[in-house]
């Protein structure tokens, strides 16, 4: 009989040996799972935003007092990624400003409230936004900088990220930053053009807080 063995159910002629592999299995086992509960579950990666086109179909600037207005129409497509290989990722907001010279001239929604982004898959989306005139807070060097790239017919524009997003089995609500510099040139320019080369945005260290 195996008396000592009926914790891992050994029969017939089986040792204590083979008892003891046995549990020694089970406990590796054991700890296995806890590891790949805790790398999976335990840290989360932040999301990586990628804008992939963008194009300016109008940019223009008015220097009335007592700001400067903006008409202007762009389109975005972005994409983002959720890195992590077990756990969704669902955004309570995520929105992107437009800036120029340091100086926002509008604000858009990226994703709607309590869109979820499944684990390792990338969603894109496709943003067009535009206004006749929205104001912006441009001194001097804001305007010299306007006319110095409206003559080359390339604008510098910004679309900064913002937002917050929780993951799968975690209960915190993590803040999300991250910024896209984009070089755009004017529909419609003749001279040389420039093909829109896809821009990694960075992720700002503060998007670590909270999480």
């Amino acid at each position: 009989m195996c008396d000592d063995c009926e914790c891992c159910g050994c029969f017939g002629s089986y040792s204590r040996f083979a008892c003891g592999f046995c549990i020694g299995l089970a406990i590796i086992a054991a700890v296995a799972v806890i590891v790949v509960l805790v790398v999976g579950y335990g840290h989360a990666a932040q999301p990586r935003f990628q804008v992939e086109d963008a194009s300016l179909a109008r940019f223009a600037l008015a220097t009335t007092s007592p700001a400067a207005t903006i008409s202007y129409n762009l389109t975005l497509t972005l994409a983002v990624r959720n890195p992590n290989w077990a756990m969704g990722a669902t955004f309570r907001s995520l929105e992107a400003d437009y800036l120029f010279d340091g100086q926002r001239f509008d604000r858009v929604d990226v994703a709607a409230p309590g869109y979820v982004l499944p684990a390792r898959k990338t969603a894109v989306f496709r943003i067009a936004s535009g206004a006749d005139v929205v104001s912006v807070m441009l001194g001097s060097a804001g305007v010299k900088a306007y006319r110095r790239q409206s003559g080359k017919g390339v604008f510098d524009v910004e679309a900064a990220l913002s937002g917050q997003v929780k993951y799968q089995l975690h209960s915190t609500w993590c803040r999300l930053e991250s910024r896209c510099p984009l070089k755009l040139q004017l529909a419609g320019q003749d001279a040389a053009a420039v093909v829109f080369q896809k821009t990694t945005c960075e992720l700002l260290r503060s998007s670590q807080r909270g999480c």
